[in-house]
Formats: C-alpha cells, sequence, structure tokens
C-alpha cells in the first residue's frame, strides 16, 4: 500500500510561486514535494479554523495554504506567499 498523495498545484499558487525569489523558490518546491507524504511527513502545518479540510504549511516567512483530501489522497495547493496577505 502507497502513503503517498498526489499533489496538485492551483494555477493561482503557481502564478505566486513565479514571483518569488530564486531562492526560496526551491525551498518552498522541496516542502511542496514533500506533502505527498502527509500526514506522515514531518513538517510545521495546521489545520485552519473554521475551514473544513485547509490546512496551511510554514516554511520561514512564507505560508502554504492547501486542501487535503483523505478518501483521495489529494493535496491541493490553493495558495502561497508571505504571511502578512495570505488569509485574505
Amino acid at each position: 500500500m502507497s502513503y503517498e498523495n498526489r499533489i496538485l498545484i492551483s494555477k493561482r499558487a503557481l502564478k505566486e510561486l513565479k514571483n518569488i525569489p530564486a531562492r526560496d523558490r526551491k525551498t518552498l518546491k522541496d516542502r511542496i514535494s514533500k506533502l505527498a507524504f502527509f500526514p506522515l511527513a514531518h513538517l510545521d502545518v495546521k489545520k485552519l479554523k473554521g475551514m473544513q479540510n485547509i490546512y496551511r504549511l510554514r516554511i520561514g516567512d512564507y505560508r502554504i495554504i492547501f486542501e487535503y483530501n483523505k478518501d483521495e489522497r489529494l493535496v491541493k495547493i490553493l495558495k502561497l506567499g508571505k504571511r502578512g496577505g495570505i488569509y485574505d
């Protein structure tokens, strides 16, 4: 049995990722790839209050907001960016 999730990245998140400096982008891509093993991977993830199946991954000053569907073993990256405006 495979514990690996599929990862989908929204168009919005891809656009936001392209605007991040190359050094930080590499780190974010690495952490996104580790989400394939969520919730087994040891990452700084918290469930967002008042939302169903929506989580945030913290990487320094950056946040990745994603949806996790346990039944389909699917992680969908919704948006990412600096922590200030990501929750709007």
